[in-house]
């Protein structure tokens, strides 16, 4: 006999998990099936654990300039193996904090891959076989890493980012293709591994969607490092071999018949493909687009008591996206579901989004690029502030980058913010908040910032643009 729930979701990732307790707050009775561990990508193969070997690098790059700080230590080098292991620990770690949270807010949780018979029942046909019925569904299956054609993965030559964060050694030579946040911080990492780091992107720029000034710095760091970097230069006729893997290479800077380079291995970092598939969604009336979901601002299909999040309905592809749009998807159907709470829905502001990535310098933004303000019409201020002029940033030995804010001349209000260099994934969250509340730049330059922090660069380049820097 078939169980009934107010609200099932398919999916326990950084989407699924915060949207089944938002639910439960609101009173509703929810089930959440997940065929893996709980918290999806994000916590056990993406997000968490990859900041772990992150953290690792530089720690590792920091110790290699301690004689800058007055310190001597003497041969220091990476333990792969035991770096691969702090950072699996670290995602179990998280993992098992959301099935506390599953059981503190009673959510029942069963194993297994759901496939909706009808629009309001699916079944666990590779698990325990048994019926679930619910009156809403949100769908919550996010996506896989897309393979690059004739570059099937094998998790030994051909690597998805899942295979390049559990490697038993890191290669000699290893080919990125794919300079956006995910190839950029394999890069960052693997080289500071020792690893000859290669990065292709077909694209002028690394880091395609941030501003151009930023995506130019973070490449001449790169460079400075010994990472190679190939942009507008494009991939084909890859070839499998005994000892490696080859590429073609033509593009910007390269002969016009292309040049052949071999690699120990290739991490593939081109993008993501829907998991829609084999859940029999078209079959009970959901609209899909390439695989994914189409929803409305709501985060409803086309059939009405079937709501999706995350990955599984597109960009922006972020786990914070995912569970914020969780959260609004809960909201919405309790709105539907009679609004006990008394509820307004306030639809999700895209153009707020923040991004970061998490190489060293860091990149962080929010908001209009400078060209797409201009391109908008709006008469643009910019203000900047170079973290060399911080002394915060002097004292952490690490003073590469800048702040750079934009905003409408007239008003003064903050369009958007572009950052690169130490911890600016921290520090954006003031200007996020900033401009959530329509804060202007005599505002943000007018408000007393702690010294000495990072976050006073905020502060300056408000004030840059208003032509009242202090310290630069």
């Amino acid at each position: 006999m078939a169980e009934n729930y107010d609200l099932t979701v398919i999916g326990g990732g950084p989407g699924g998990y915060v949207a089944a307790i938002r639910a439960a707050q609101l009173g509703l009775n929810v089930c959440l099936v997940e065929k893996e561990k709980l918290g999806g990508v994000c916590l056990n193969w993406g997000c968490i654990p990859t900041k772990a070997l992150l953290e690792s690098a530089h720690l590792l790059e920091s110790i290699r300039r301690s004689e800058t700080f007055g310190l001597k230590v003497e041969k220091a080098s990476p333990d792969f193996p035991n770096i691969i292991k702090r950072s699996r620990g670290v995602a179990d770690t998280m993992s098992n904090g959301v099935e506390f949270l599953m059981k503190k807010n009673k959510i029942s949780v069963k194993k297994g891959s759901a496939v909706f018979k009808d629009k309001n029942t699916i079944w666990l046909p590779d698990t325990s076989k048994e019926e679930i019925q619910s009156e809403y569904f949100i769908i919550a299956t996010g996506a896989r890493p897309k393979e690059f054609p004739g570059l099937p993965f094998d998790g030994e030559k051909v690597l998805s980012s899942k295979h390049a964060m559990i490697q038993d050694s890191p290669p000699k030579t290893l080919a990125i293709i794919g300079a956006g946040a995910i190839g950029i911080e394999f890069a960052d990492f693997y080289s500071s591994m020792g690893t000859q780091v290669t990065v292709v992107e077909m694209q002028d720029k690394i880091l395609p969607l941030e501003d151009p000034e930023i995506s130019n710095l973070l490449n001449r760091s790169f460079v400075k490092r010994g990472i190679q970097i190939l942009t507008s230069v494009g991939v084909s006729e890859p070839k499998l071999e005994s000892d490696g893997v080859s590429i073609l290479l033509k593009g910007e800077g390269i002969a016009p018949d292309g040049e052949r380079k071999k690699f120990d291995k290739v991490l593939v970092a081109i993008g993501v493909t829907p998991n829609t598939e084999d859940i029999h969604l078209e079959e009970i009336g959901v609209f899909l687009q390439k695989g994914f979901i189409k929803v409305d601002t709501k985060f409803r299909s086309k059939v009405p008591n079937i709501y999706a999040i995350g990955d599984c309905i597109g960009a922006p592809l972020l786990a914070h996206v995912a569970s914020t749009e969780g959260v609004k998807a809960a909201e919405a159907i309790s709105i539907q579901n009679k609004n006990p709470h008394g509820l307004v829905y306030e639809p999700l502001d895209y153009l707020k989004i923040p991004a970061c990535t998490y190489c060293h310098p860091e990149v962080a933004s929010v908001g209009l690029k400078e060209e797409e303000a201009k391109k908008s019409g709006i008469d643009v201020v910019v203000g900047k502030f170079p973290f060399r002029a911080n002394g915060r940033a002097q004292a952490l030995g690490e003073v590469e980058g800048m702040v750079k804010l934009v905003a409408d001349r007239k008003t003064g209000e903050v369009l958007g913010a572009h950052l690169i260099g130490p911890n600016v994934t921290e520090i954006l969250g003031e200007i996020n908040l900033g401009m959530g509340s329509e804060l202007t730049l005599k505002e943000i330059a007018g408000r007393i910032h702690a010294h000495p922090t990072l976050s006073e660069s905020i502060m300056e380049a408000a004030g840059q643009a208003l032509g009242e820097a202090i310290n630069i």
